[in-house]
């Protein structure tokens, strides 16, 4: 499972490495972090970074998120957060940056959410195993 810690250092990292209010080196983020999948997205295209407020594109990709993060997701969820990502994107003119982290914040809650299925299955298979050594 996804470390939400580690993903919400990882953004006020980077984003105080943007903006110069964290004395920290780009090495030392990457040593930090193990070159965490989510860190080398925030820093790849930042030709296009600089063309938008990345604050401001942080905070909502980062709101976005929040709203999805350790939940179950279902069918509908997924046509919502799907919709959700098109709006964010369109928002910010299909801005490659944006849209490089929005594509890692997906898959974060992809691979979370897969991993969750797997361990239900594995509890209700222990479950049912359970079950029938008892009758």
């Amino acid at each position: 499972m996804t470390d939400q810690k580690e993903i919400a250092g990882i953004f006020n990292d980077f984003l105080g490495l943007y903006n110069g209010k964290n004395p920290v080196g780009l090495q030392e983020l990457l040593q930090k972090y193990k070159c965490h999948p989510v860190l080398l997205g925030l820093l790849s295209n930042m030709d296009s970074a600089a063309k938008i407020p990345v604050s401001r594109a942080m905070k909502e990709i980062y709101d976005f998120y929040k709203l999805y993060r350790n939940r179950d997701l279902e069918e509908t969820d997924w046509k919502n957060v799907t919709a959700l990502v098109a709006k964010l994107d369109e928002k910010w003119k299909e801005n490659p940056w944006v849209r490089q982290v929005l594509l890692d914040m997906v898959g974060l809650l992809d691979s979370d959410d897969q991993e969750r299925r797997k361990i239900e299955k594995e509890v209700a298979a222990e479950m049912e195993k359970a079950q029938q050594a008892a009758a």
